[in-house]
């Protein structure tokens, strides 16, 4: 972080060893990849520093205070450029998942909730148990419909998109649902998007973990705008909801965040290339296989594709033992005996599934030695069945 509460408490993202190294071969970023350096030195000084309860106010709670609120300040900024827009510190909450920080947002808002078929299993759950609640349809790209999205929000208190699917990359129009439905309050998943792709205007509250950015896992965000009607289900003494305040974790995920904003054109443009290396590789390189999700507007850095006679987890064995580490199956569920909802909500084929997300730092030649490989597993597979 460039703000520093106290000397040598933090260290500024340009003087720091900030570059990305994934494992070789990762080409699962959505299920992690290391630390940059910059991001763990961070941590460790923020953990030496601010050890103590930020609630208290003797000087150790003071200086732990202080550096929670230099990271919310952080988190704001690099916000503020993702978004296109003011962010202040005081809309960010902090707390310890995603789906704790959707939980929180809509505990505020009791009633109907209106979203696609295609948000993640734990908003879909949560709005199980909310009346009323209406599911939007999507259609073979996994992208909803305005007109029937506005026809569902008429009759619900808060509505719910992701700014892109994180499992097949295709982007929501948040833009023309929020245009169209002016009073309708927007809960938006950003995950995967910040410093991927613009953010969407007309949300009215955000979330997202800071492992989509490298940081530290156990770490995510709400952001609350000002003009929304929200109240803290909980206490959120300087912006922490739920258990102990993380005050490393905020740190590292203010550093992480930082530093991406900082490269995120760089970055974006190398990692559009290369997926679609990927996707004319895939295509002219396999048969009986289908690329799914739209081509154009998506996510910059993730690809999904479904290979006919093949099951997508013993791809992601036998591509495991050539040295490359893929996906398969819901990005949201871990139990691979369930087929994804994600892809039944598109109508598409869901064995045989494989999602590619590249890590920040993914090198080029990963992606080019990944397809000499692809072939042969595949065949391989096949060969088994």
């Amino acid at each position: 972080m460039r703000d520093s509460p106290h000397p040598g408490s933090t260290t500024s993202v340009s003087s720091m060893a900030l570059i990305w190294h994934p494992p070789a071969g990762l080409l699962d970023g959505m299920g992690g990849q290391p630390l940059p350096p910059g991001v763990a030195t961070a941590m460790a000084a923020a953990a030496a520093q601010g050890w103590a309860d930020p609630r208290r106010l003797h000087h150790a709670g003071r200086q732990a205070g202080a550096l929670l609120d230099a990271a919310r300040s952080s988190i704001a900024n690099s916000l503020s450029l993702a978004a296109g827009m003011t962010i202040n510190s005081e809309e960010i909450y902090f707390t310890y998942g995603v789906a704790a920080a959707q939980a929180f947002a809509l505990d505020g808002y009791p009633g109907a909730l209106a979203l696609s078929s295609v948000e993640t299993t734990a908003l879909l759950d949560l709005g199980e148990v909310r009346p009323a609640t209406q599911i939007v349809g999507v259609d073979a790209y996994g992208r909803i419909d305005t007109e029937a999205f506005h026809r569902a929000a008429a009759s619900a208190a808060i509505g719910a998109l992701q700014v892109a699917n994180t499992e097949v990359g295709t982007c929501q129009p948040i833009d023309l649902v929020a245009a169209a439905n002016p009073e309708l309050p927007i809960l938006m998943d950003a995950s995967q998007a910040i410093g991927r792709i613009p953010l969407p205007q007309g949300w009215s509250m955000l979330t997202a973990g800071a492992r989509d950015w490298a940081g530290p896992a156990g770490v995510a965000i709400l952001v609350v705008r000002r003009e929304v009607r929200w109240l803290p289900p909980i206490n959120a003494d300087r912006g922490w909801l739920g258990g102990f305040p993380d005050i490393a974790g905020a740190v590292g995920a203010a550093t992480a965040l930082e530093a991406l904003m900082n490269e995120q054109g760089t970055l974006a443009q190398r990692a559009h290339a290369d997926i679609e290396l990927l996707r004319a590789g895939i295509v002219s390189g396999l048969t009986d296989v289908e690329v799914l999700g739209d081509p154009a507007w998506r996510l910059p850095h993730i690809l999904n594709f479904s290979v006919l006679y093949a099951s997508g987890e013993a791809l992601v064995t036998e591509l495991d033992k050539r040295g490359f580490a893929v996906a398969s199956g819901s990005a949201c569920v871990a139990d691979h005996a369930r087929p994804s909802h994600v892809l039944a909500a598109m109508g598409a084929y869901t064995g045989g599934n494989i999602r590619i997300s590249l890590p920040l730092g993914c090198a080029t030649e990963t992606v080019e030695s990944f397809l000499k490989v692809l072939p042969s597993a595949v065949a391989a597979v096949r060969a088994d069945i």
